[in-house]
């Protein structure tokens, strides 16, 4: 049975989940999981249908409406950017194009300054710098009350994700536009910064997923030959904005630690923390200055 037959009858919930289970190169459990999350993201329909009521008959709209997220998942799209939404440290966040898909390796970040800060009784400035969604800011910021927290990023469309999900999760956030490229110097003093900034050389670009293609370049990579470039204007960045005794929470790339070790030689760093990610990659790093 071609899709486009597919389209030319009436089916229920069961005759669709075969189509799934047929059309998509993955196992039945990663179909059918996907088949529940599109019935019930974007059709509200709930997935319990498929046990109870097995011969519920799908609308046209519906119907229409699975079939085209399937070929998109057949073509890598990912599944977040279909029904606008991805879990970040226990909160959903609406993400779309414009922003890069929050990863379980930025939650452990997250959870390390959390934990570091858990005693914390005193405010504390933090500036989320490359946020794009604002996961990591709004999770600290809903986490703890003595974060305030400022979101920033050069891309005014990612900025307008960020207040969305600033509305969605009621987060007291502080949401700036700050190109890294151009501003040495705010008009505030920051006790932390954190960052997940573009880390991908193009170099690596043929080593990522099928799917990262959808997500923002501008997100993802830095300049040509220049891997560590994001990196040196966050610690240029430092230099003038961070407090004294301040700290800098960082994801990094593993592939270039020995790179960015050299760097970090040009700045007078009291402690240096590496941490490895629950991969096992050394992706995390804590700089006390």
């Amino acid at each position: 049975m071609s899709c486009m037959d597919d389209k030319n009858l009436s089916m229920n919930v069961i005759e669709m989940r075969s189509v799934y289970r047929e059309k998509l190169d993955l196992s039945i459990d990663e179909c059918d999981f996907i088949y529940k999350i599109i019935l019930k993201e974007l059709c509200d329909i709930d997935p319990i249908k498929i046990a109870l009521d097995p011969t519920f008959n799908l609308s046209s709209k519906s119907k229409d409406t699975l079939l085209q997220s399937m070929n998109m998942i057949i073509d890598d799209y990912p599944i977040d950017y279909l029904i606008n939404k991805k879990n970040f440290y226990g909160k959903d966040f609406y993400i779309n194009e414009n922003v890069l898909i929050p990863r379980p390796e930025t939650e452990e970040l997250v959870d390390w300054l959390i934990n570091d800060n858990i005693d914390l009784k005193d405010q504390k400035n933090v500036i989320d710098l490359c946020s794009g969604s604002g996961c990591i800011g709004i999770s600290l910021d809903i986490n703890n009350k003595y974060l305030n927290v400022t979101l920033s990023d050069v891309s005014t469309i990612a900025l307008k994700v960020c207040k969305i999900n600033k509305k969605n999760l009621n987060s007291n956030v502080k949401i700036i536009q700050l190109d890294l490229n151009s501003i040495s110097t705010s008009d505030k003093e920051y006790d932390i910064i954190i960052s997940n900034p573009p880390y991908i050389s193009l170099d690596e670009s043929n080593q990522i997923g099928k799917n990262v293609k959808y997500e923002p370049d501008i997100a993802l990579f830095t300049p040509k030959d220049k891997p560590l470039h994001f990196y040196e204007k966050i610690l240029e960045f430092a230099l003038t904005n961070l407090s004294k005794n301040g700290v800098i929470y960082l994801e990094i790339n593993p592939n270039f630690i020995s790179e960015f070790n050299e760097l970090l030689t040009n700045y007078t760093i009291n402690h240096i923390n590496f941490k490895d990610d629950f991969r096992g990659k050394k992706r995390l790093v804590k700089l006390t200055f």
